[in-house]
């Protein structure tokens, strides 16, 4: 068989190129009876559709940060306080000849819940002041030694090129001129 041949027989037999559709929707099926495919979305597809985070970021912008905080830390403290007064309803339950005043209880565990944050807070306040004194000092130290270190550097190569040719005391001249003699 020669050239003209195979490209006349490749010219007259068209080349197949279709696929067997029923087979990819075979596999399709099998796969997805094992695993649970869900169609791809973007971060902000997602996003708007969780009504959570849009109830949160409208919160946030109508309130600003601070009440936000506020807001969001009274809320944990409601639920601590009502976990609380759970587990003491549970408690007179099973020990009813034992007095307990609950609502004098849960008030005084609501004031113990403010009392920590506010200490928790003052806290933090004062290591974020703390830390922007130290990492002011820290700098200022930091540029101290930059530029006595280099003064020194700058100091020791007051000679210039020139003065170290002509220099016979030189190392570097001494040798060059051993070379040559």
């Amino acid at each position: 068989m020669n050239v003209a041949s195979v490209s006349s027989h490749t010219a007259t037999t068209p080349f197949s190129a279709t696929k067997d559709e029923s087979v990819d929707q075979n596999y399709a099926a099998l796969i997805a009876q094992f695993y649970n495919v869900e169609e791809y979305k973007s971060r902000d597809e997602i996003s708007s559709d969780d009504t959570e985070l849009q109830k949160f970021k409208d919160d946030l912008i109508t309130k600003g940060a601070a009440i936000f905080l506020k807001d969001l830390n009274e809320e944990k403290i409601d639920a601590l306080v009502e976990e609380y007064r759970q587990k003491l309803l549970k408690e007179k339950e099973s020990n009813p000849d034992q007095p307990m005043d609950i609502n004098q209880m849960v008030s005084d565990f609501r004031k113990q819940l403010l009392k920590e944050m506010m200490e928790a807070q003052k806290a933090e306040q004062q290591d974020k002041n703390n830390q922007a004194a130290t990492l002011t000092s820290s700098d200022i130290l930091e540029n101290i030694k930059n530029v006595k270190s280099d003064d020194k550097k700058s100091a020791q190569n007051t000679i210039g090129f020139l003065e170290q040719m002509l220099n016979p005391n030189h190392s570097d001249t001494r040798k060059r001129s051993d070379i040559i003699n």
